[in-house]
């Protein structure tokens, strides 16, 4: 693994990928109760961010199982209660979670920062991609179950030898392509 601690380009494309992730799982998902100050979600935003890269970061430094990564998105979610008072329904879905733990992860992969994470991100095109129904609106899943739905889905399609995120990588494309 490469030492992030003295290499300013990694840290730079962490800010990158940062930027990215939260654009991902905060669009269309009315995470903020009404007349939150940009000052206010910036702090949660660097909360988020902190608890991922001490807390659950580490942990994916080696393979992490399915049960392990279902217990970090939980976290993610438990962690966020603690933000109630800005957070519509006072703490994030589990599909706003599972999309900040698996964009993050799907990110620092493809950098070469981690090894392959369990999962990929939900999402309304990858449901499309693997023709998925009915579509659940992943800013709408708040269980384990409605989650592991898709996820389980997707497993039926992969080829052999073929991993959840090469799968996914393979079959995501962004709409506008």
């Amino acid at each position: 693994m490469i030492n992030i601690e003295n290499n300013d380009k990694i840290k730079f494309l962490l800010d990158e990928v940062w930027l990215l992730t939260f654009g991902g799982a905060f669009q269309r998902s009315y995470v903020y109760k009404e007349n939150q100050s940009e000052k206010t979600r910036t702090n949660f935003k660097k909360a988020i961010r902190s608890f991922v890269e001490k807390q659950l970061q580490p942990q994916y430094h080696t393979l992490v199982s399915e049960e392990q990564h279902l217990i970090n998105i939980k976290d993610l979610i438990s962690y966020s209660e603690e933000h109630h008072k800005i957070l519509a329904g006072g703490r994030l879905k589990f599909g706003v979670a599972q999309k900040i733990v698996n964009l993050y992860c799907k990110y620092v992969w493809c950098l070469g920062l981690i090894p392959e994470p369990p999962h990929f991100p939900v999402d309304r095109i990858i449901q499309q991609k693997i023709k998925y129904r009915p579509l659940i609106a992943w800013t709408k899943i708040d269980s384990e179950k409605e989650y592991m739905s898709i996820i389980n889905y997707a497993k039926s399609k992969l080829e052999e030898n073929q991993s959840l995120a090469e799968f996914e990588l393979y079959n995501f494309q962004r709409s506008s392509n």
